[in-house]
């Protein structure tokens, strides 16, 4: 497997987006490095072949919503629109904290909020925070769409809503600060490959799958082709596309 060269992602200060300084965060939620979020998002865009084409994007695990919210912030000349859901009510609330963040309206709440913590406390680090919404604010637009809603991506039951998006990314439950809602095998499968079946209806036809998870999970889903697989530090990324629609 080789190790991932970065192509895309400069290789810069993204402090502004560290877990919890302006995002949201919460004890026993999972954060994703900036960098590698970028890199893999680009990598995926690339691949949509339409340079000028502005995507939707779903993460099926969000938790939190870290990951989603740092790729809104970084990328909003390449995203339309962003979906969310996880199986825990506590992750998508928190998610929809997170996602409201990509408006002005959000993140004027959000300096609101520090400044009154920084007044109570004079703590160097909210003052930092409260510098951070100023850097952040450049990269708001108003017209961002995002959706936050409850699925288990390993049950059969229907979307509650229609979606359809071109670029799936996600980080999936693995160690143990995460898990999976069933810690079993689901019908002798891998979790991953019973939730891309779950997925199939959620991508276009000319969609990306990008997943993100430890060496010992495996993917072996015949409803898709690999495209790409690397190795960053402990985490492994396989880029998939629907085997009906693979280029050689």
């Amino acid at each position: 497997m080789r190790a991932l060269e970065y192509k895309f992602a400069p290789n810069e200060n993204y402090e502004d987006l560290s877990c919890g300084r302006v995002i949201y965060h919460r004890t026993g939620f999972s954060n994703f490095p900036v960098r590698l979020a970028s890199e893999i998002f680009m990598r995926c865009f690339e691949l949509i072949g339409e340079p000028h084409k502005k995507v939707s994007i779903y993460d099926p695990c969000c938790g939190g919503g870290y990951l989603l919210t740092v790729l809104g912030f970084l990328h909003q000349d390449q995203i339309m629109s962003i979906y969310g859901s996880d199986i825990s009510l506590d992750a998508t609330q928190l998610a929809e904290r997170n996602l409201s963040l990509l408006t002005t309206e959000g993140l004027l709440k959000r300096k609101e909020q520090l400044e009154g913590i920084y007044s109570s406390y004079h703590k160097e680090s909210h003052l930092d925070a409260i510098k951070s919404v100023s850097n952040l604010l450049g990269c708001t637009r108003e017209k961002m769409k995002y959706h936050v809603f409850n699925r288990d991506v390993l049950s059969s039951k229907p979307t509650p809503i229609k979606l359809v998006v071109d670029i799936i990314i996600t980080d999936v439950p693995y160690g143990d600060l995460v898990s999976w809602s069933n810690a079993a095998t689901v019908e002798n499968r891998s979790h991953i490959d019973k939730m891309l079946d779950q997925l199939l209806e959620n991508l276009s036809d000319d969609g990306i799958v990008a997943i993100s998870s430890d060496k010992r999970q495996k993917i072996s889903n015949s409803n898709y082709k690999r495209i790409k697989k690397f190795q960053v530090g402990k985490r492994k990324i396989e880029i998939l596309r629907k085997a009906q629609s693979y280029r050689e």
